[in-house]
């Protein structure tokens, strides 16, 4: 300690707050009438639920989202979180922080529902959720049952599937739609077999007719959804299955207690240029089916979009990982359908077993021809 100045380790949470080295934020909680005890969103009956008593609690009339028009405008630039924020937990008074675009997580004292108010949160707020509809029970029945599929994971990983815990979490989407009108141009070729020389020199040779084509499409684009979370890439969710948006309802915090939250980390207007790309290639996937031919030269589009609107999703997931051999192996599941996305470690044992035993079964059914054929 020189000069009178404190590490930052050695300053209480208040006195961060203070120097500016995190920012206290205001917190809504969730308390039961009868008992006083946490509430939190049960997926099964789509209720707010005591812990303590089991009294339970309607969430709001589900409201239809709203899409907003996006004018390339929606969001000059993207406002960075901020760092952690301090937040006093209204159950047992403990200070705790948040991570980085967390918006909501549990008290690690009382295990609380905190949820940051979400007037508070910088940038874009928002506007509609997809509430969780499988429960965790759901969801771990569901992992088990992938990681059964995965022949050659090692049997002790499959033994202690059962023991691993799941976090709950709301992560970040973009949702958008959008009319497009899109003229196009593109060279395409056709195989085709001649018959040249004669003699011992005559054979057939394949030849390219080529042709070109245009025209338009008029596309509607519904419901494209783009991650925009730390804890999930856009091919895992893809793989997931993607998510119900019509389902979603107008944002309400009675969704999250119970759960952890994130705000965005990849902005609009980024996410909006990801989806321009997926569109463009599914606009060419489009003029290719069009147009049977053999071999591609070029397709040009030129693609106009109209009527465009997003909507700020929060969508669920369950995530958890375990580790085998010093590896960490993650995996989420999908907290609308149940399906599980992840990796999972592989046993030499078994991979060589199979791999005998597929010899063994090649060089069976060679002998079999041979014995019939030969």
């Amino acid at each position: 300690m020189q000069n009178g100045q404190m590490n930052e380790e050695q300053l209480t949470d208040d006195e961060k707050v203070e120097r500016g080295l995190s920012q206290r934020v205001d917190i809504n909680t969730f308390a039961c009438e009868n008992c006083g005890s946490t509430l939190v969103f049960d997926p099964e009956t789509r209720k707010m639920k005591c812990v303590s008593c089991g009294a339970e609690y309607p969430t709001p009339d589900p409201k239809p989202v709203t899409p907003i028009a996006y004018t390339g405008l929606s969001e000059q630039e993207f406002v960075n979180w901020g760092g952690v924020k301090s937040v006093r937990c209204e159950n047992c008074g403990a200070t705790i922080t948040l991570k980085e675009f967390e918006t909501a997580n549990l008290c690690p004292f009382c295990s609380s529902p905190v949820i940051t108010n979400s007037e508070q949160i910088p940038g874009l707020k928002p506007n509609g959720i997809l509430p969780f509809a499988v429960t965790e029970k759901e969801a771990h029945a569901s992992f088990t049952k992938w990681l059964k599929k995965r022949i050659f994971a090692p049997h002790k990983v499959k033994k202690n599937a059962k023991h691993t815990p799941m976090n709950g979490v709301y992560i970040p989407t973009w949702v958008f739609s959008s009319k497009v009108f899109c003229p196009y141009s593109a060279r395409f070729g056709k195989h085709y077999t001649v018959t040249v020389g004669a003699g011992k020199n005559r054979r057939t040779v394949t030849k390219t007719r080529w042709f070109t084509v245009s025209g338009v499409i008029n596309y509607d684009v519904n419901d494209l959804t783009i991650e925009a979370s730390s804890k999930i890439t856009q091919k895992e969710l893809e793989k997931l299955g993607g998510f119900d948006m019509h389902a979603a309802v107008e944002y309400e915090e009675e969704y999250l207690p119970g759960f952890s939250s994130e705000r965005y980390s990849q902005g609009l207007d980024d996410s909006w240029g990801i989806a321009q790309d997926k569109i463009c290639a599914a606009l060419k996937n489009m003029v290719r089916a069009r147009h049977p031919h053999d071999v591609e030269d070029y397709i040009n589009i030129s693609p106009s979009y109209s009527g465009t609107t997003y909507e700020y999703m929060l969508a669920p997931l369950w995530i958890s990982g375990y580790k085998y051999r010093k590896k960490d192996y993650g995996f989420v599941v999908n907290g609308r359908n149940g399906k599980v996305v992840g990796k999972s470690p592989v046993s030499v044992i078994r991979a060589f077993i199979a791999t005998v035993l597929g010899l063994a079964a090649l060089a069976g059914i060679g002998y079999l021809i041979y014995y019939l054929f030969f």
